[in-house]
């Protein structure tokens, strides 16, 4: 007796069955269904056996890397400001492939700082603030000065030297200020209860060269929490806290040129707030700053304290911090192009980067006023 290959598929088990019962009249057709159900039983069980091996198969293969090897190199940080001592931080770099890797605290470089080619010092080594003790170490050194500040119309280098590696070093200069002024603030209904701060920050952007800026904006604050409509209570207490506004300029064209082709929310943000006067070279231009949420009911003593900042910085801190921003975003996404951060760091990693900075500030309601209890929040 010859029975025909069963095709496991819907449309063909009708046509199975009937040849089953010509050829075997005498054969019930529950048997021969049982039979069909057996079979097909066994091609599936065998299919997913056979895909559990490959699976497994796959997971199991390694593959060896043959790229060069990644030196580890010394990594340095400073960013010279007016007005502040010369910081620096030291660290060091390590491959992916160093495991386990064991952070440290690098206590023994030489750290010196040349002024128009002088030496004007060498900084000394300053020890963390002591942590708990299963805190983990960190692996980044810092060298201060105690009693150099960085001047304009000079060239600093810093140069490190970590033992085992050799000298690292990197050179800036601090980047004239330019003016900034609020020039217009007001608040608007958006609908459903909230109001919007509206903030014009102008300045002129310096004719006949390259600017680089970064907009920061440190704000402390009071809210008084109390629902809507309830007179103020003398035993409510208002709470501060310290926040970062620099987030309002991101509706500007300047901070964020992409945001109107952006529907999906694929391009990276400015995390830092970085421009270029390539599109307003010798040019007056207003920042406008829009922050949703912000009302402060006076009455109940509720206060702002913001200084909006135009920081002029270096080209390769502007390079530096787009380009980290960009590598944050990133990182992990096997679908993203790997991002190279920038440095200027000749023998290692990292930045030698300076800036400057005017401000203006903006001020609502008063703080601090006597009789009002006050606490800081945490966060």
């Amino acid at each position: 007796m010859k029975i025909p290959r069963i095709i496991v598929h819907p449309t063909a088990m009708k046509i199975t069955t009937k040849i089953v019962d010509r050829t075997t009249p005498k054969i019930p057709r529950k048997i021969a269904s049982l039979t069909t159900m057996k079979i097909t039983t066994k091609i599936v069980s065998l299919t997913v056996v056979v895909l559990a091996v490959m699976i497994h198969a796959g997971c199991e293969r390694v593959i060896d890397y043959r790229g060069p090897e990644t030196e580890p190199k010394a990594v340095i940080y400073a960013l010279l400001e007016p007005d502040r001592l010369i910081s620096v931080t030291v660290s060091e770099s390590h491959s992916v492939f160093q495991v386990p890797w064991q952070p440290r605290q690098i206590n023994d470089a030489t750290v010196r700082v040349y002024r128009d080619g002088d030496l004007l010092e060498t900084l000394a080594y300053k020890s963390p603030e002591p942590a708990d003790e299963n805190a983990p170490v960190s692996p980044y050194s810092l060298y201060s000065s105690v009693t150099n500040k960085p001047e304009f119309g000079h060239t600093y280098r810093i140069e490190v030297l970590i033992p085992g590696y050799p000298a690292a070093y990197g050179e800036t200069e601090l980047p004239d200020p330019v003016d900034v002024e609020v020039a217009d603030t007001s608040s608007s209904d958006i609908g459903y209860g909230n109001r919007q701060l509206n903030v014009k920050l102008r300045f002129r952007d310096p004719a006949d060269e390259e600017n680089y800026y970064r907009f920061t904006a440190p704000a402390t604050m009071g809210n008084y929490y109390a629902f809507p409509g309830e007179p103020y209570d003398p035993g409510q207490k208002v709470y501060i806290r310290i926040d970062d506004l620099s987030y309002g300029a991101l509706s500007d064209p300047i901070i964020s040129p992409m945001q109107d082709d952006d529907i999906f929310g694929i391009y990276p943000q400015n995390e830092y707030y970085v421009f270029t006067d390539e599109l307003i070279p010798g040019k007056e231009y207003t920042l406008n700053l829009k922050y949703t949420g912000f009302n402060f009911n006076t009455e109940h003593y509720e206060f702002l304290r913001a200084s909006f900042r135009l920081n002029s910085i270096t080209r390769d801190l502007y390079l530096y911090l787009q380009s980290y921003s960009v590598y944050g975003q990133t990182e992990g996404n096997p679908l993203a192009e790997p991002v190279p951060v920038y440095t200027n760091i000749i023998n290692g990693l990292g930045i030698v980067g300076a800036l400057s900075f005017s401000q203006d500030s903006l001020k609502i309601g008063d703080y601090p006023v006597e009789g009002v209890q006050y606490e800081m929040q945490p966060y």
